[in-house]
């Protein structure tokens, strides 16, 4: 970590304001270095206000800043590794090149990616998934794994359900999702969930599992394209009123995620995740690529699945229409 790491570290891990001189101690530097320092960082836009007699003082705003996530952090996940980005083409994407890496692929430790922005995000089919730069939460976790096999399935449903419980903690809404990926608010979509898994070429076996989450979290919907945006929803009002970071936020889905995930193949979260699902008791159209099934849900299976009253089980598709 160099001595602009050290810093802004520093700074944005204190709670009030620190004196240039404290700092320049603590990193036996000269306090016109640091100050040459602050204002770097100032000039990349980093929130850092400065107050004479005072020092200086982190104010957590839009900037995505890693040492304000760690900072919100529960112990048990001071150890994972970051990846922040002002721009990628898509973290999911980002995350696929670390897995090849072999000092990646020999750490159990999890990856966070995140960008400010994605140029070519994408979301399940291969749809674009439109990113715009400084308002959403663009988030990929790589994840080690010695299962031979893996159900994606009933890891979204557990990554969605997370993001429900994060959503009604700090912004104190209810959301509801729609199966298997979708988290929509008063009724529109908000968040996109797009689990892959990354298999051994020479076993067949799957050995590292990406999870995708984009939230519309402080996006205008003029800023996506036209034929989409009677469909899709933003958390803007609701963060704006309640004044929330990207940072902590981000922090809170890691923690709900990561509680989660050391348990979701049990399938145990499937009961709250049903309360708040929006199919259950509903005629719904399926689509499987070119094949279309209609049906009456009647229940989610403890391993994510949708289950009809004909007794079809779907462990895959995209929900088209919803009917009562």
């Amino acid at each position: 970590m160099n001595n602009i790491q050290k810093v802004l570290q520093f700074i944005s891990n204190s709670s009030d304001y620190v004196s240039g001189e404290k700092i320049a101690t603590e990193f036996s530097l000269s306090r016109t270095a640091i100050w040459k320092i602050v204002k770097n960082l100032q000039n990349m836009g980093y929130p850092i206000k400065s107050k004479m007699h005072l020092g200086y003082y982190y104010e957590d705003t839009n900037k995505l800043n890693e040492f304000i996530i760690r900072k919100n952090l529960p112990q048990n996940l001071e150890t994972i590794n970051f990846e922040l980005h002002d721009s990628l083409k898509s973290t999911n994407i980002r995350a696929k090149e670390l897995s090849t890496n072999t000092n990646t692929t020999q750490n159990t430790t999890p990856t966070i990616i995140i960008s400010d922005q994605q140029t070519g995000g994408y979301g399940r089919y291969g749809r674009s998934f439109t990113s715009p730069s400084q308002t959403g939460i663009y988030m990929s976790i790589l994840l080690q794994t010695d299962m031979n096999t893996l159900n994606p399935g009933l890891l979204t449903t557990a990554t969605a359900l997370a993001i429900t419980r994060t959503i009604e903690r700090v912004l104190g809404v209810s959301p509801q999702i729609k199966w298997v990926n979708d988290v929509l608010v008063d009724k529109k979509k908000v968040v996109g969930i797009l689990t892959e898994a990354v298999s051994d070429i020479e076993s067949g076996s799957i050995n590292q599992v990406i999870v995708g989450i984009g939230i519309n979290y402080l996006s205008d919907i003029s800023l996506f394209p036209l034929d989409i945006q009677a469909r899709i929803g933003t958390l803007k009002d609701i963060v704006t009123t309640k004044n929330i970071s990207r940072n902590f936020f981000i922090s809170q889905i890691l923690t709900d995620f990561f509680h989660l995930y050391s348990t979701y193949q049990s399938g145990e979260f499937i009961a709250e995740y049903k309360e708040k699902s929006n199919l259950l008791f509903k005629n719904v159209t399926i689509t499987q690529g070119q094949n279309k099934k209609m049906g009456f849900v009647i229940d989610i299976d403890n391993k994510g699945r949708l289950v009809l009253e004909d007794g079809t089980i779907l462990n895959s598709g995209e929900v088209t229409k919803i009917r009562l």
